[in-house]
């Protein structure tokens, strides 16, 4: 009888622990299929470096977005730098950087067909003075005459008895480029030559505190630049808003564009796919520019 029972008793604790065990199996067969099962984060999908050169106009857009853009994606690196336009695009083409920030379009030169063009916004150019100035209107034509030097005293636009000073932007700004053409008329083959006394600088931040500095001075800037510092005055009449750039009332307004040499792939598509977001278009872009999709 105590053989029997020992025996019994074997058989009931062999049970019980197959039990035990076939359970615990279980348990961690479906841990394995939940875990499975959960979805990867899309987050911090882009890694390496992206390079970007050009516009002085699309740098601080450019910057942000290259904050905003490793935020969300720390194994990126993405690195902005200026130099103006034709800077950007020559730097591109030649595989020195990635991304080619333009403030204008690609001259017949450029254009190989090899430059894809991502626009990312639309701007404009007001033309700026000193605020002791006291003139708020000029036609095309004053505009033209003052810049050239054949208007050399503020009386002769209606202001006061003093001397203009002019102060443009270097050879290789994409804003001057625009400027040139559509404000002052130049073409390649009639360009328009600035006045011989003009003070030159290369950057819409340096053009702004040199015109703010200067007495009876006049430039001009891109509208993402404007402050108190400087005086914007109508251009025929028209004021430099983004609303009458939008209804296409104020002639001086451009895209910004950023070129990649081919499609761009990985980390650098990602990059510009982040400043064509609608959240960088809406939180961003359109403080100071008008987001793409408005005039798209």
């Amino acid at each position: 009888m105590r053989k029997n029972c020992t025996r019994n008793g074997l058989l009931v604790g062999v049970v019980i622990l197959a039990l035990l065990l076939v359970m615990l199996a279980v348990g961690c067969g479906n841990g394995e299929t939940e875990e499975s099962t959960t979805p990867a984060k899309t987050e911090g999908e882009y890694s390496g470096t992206v390079k970007a050169s050009g516009s002085t106009t699309v740098l601080p857009l450019a910057q942000e977005a290259a904050t905003g853009f490793m935020e969300d994606n720390p194994d990126a690196t993405v690195e902005v730098q200026g130099g103006g336009s034709s800077t950007g695009i020559t730097q591109v083409k030649e595989g020195v950087v990635d991304i080619g920030n333009a403030s204008r379009d690609l001259k017949d030169e450029e254009d190989d067909g090899a430059l894809v063009d991502h626009k990312i916004a639309f701007d404009i150019i007001a033309v700026v003075v000193n605020p002791g100035v006291t003139v708020t209107d000029l036609t095309t034509d004053q505009v033209k005459g003052l810049f050239t030097g054949a208007i050399k005293n503020w009386s002769e636009v209606g202001g006061a008895d003093a001397e203009v000073v002019v102060v443009s932007r270097d050879q290789a700004s994409g804003t001057r480029e625009m400027f040139d053409q559509e404000a002052l008329g130049s073409s390649k083959d009639a360009p328009v030559v600035p006045a011989e006394s003009a003070i030159e600088t290369n950057s819409n931040g340096i053009m702004r505190e040199t015109v703010a500095s200067t007495a009876n001075s006049i430039g001009y800037l891109s509208y993402g630049y404007i402050n108190d510092s400087v005086k914007p005055v109508n251009y025929n009449g028209v004021e430099p808003t983004i609303e009458n750039a939008k209804a296409d009332t104020y002639p001086l307004a451009r895209y910004l564009h950023m070129f990649t040499n081919g499609e761009p792939e990985g980390a650098v598509k990602g990059y510009i796919d982040y400043v064509l977001s609608d959240a960088f278009q809406t939180d961003v872009v359109s403080k100071d520019y008008i987001p793409i999709s408005e005039v798209e």
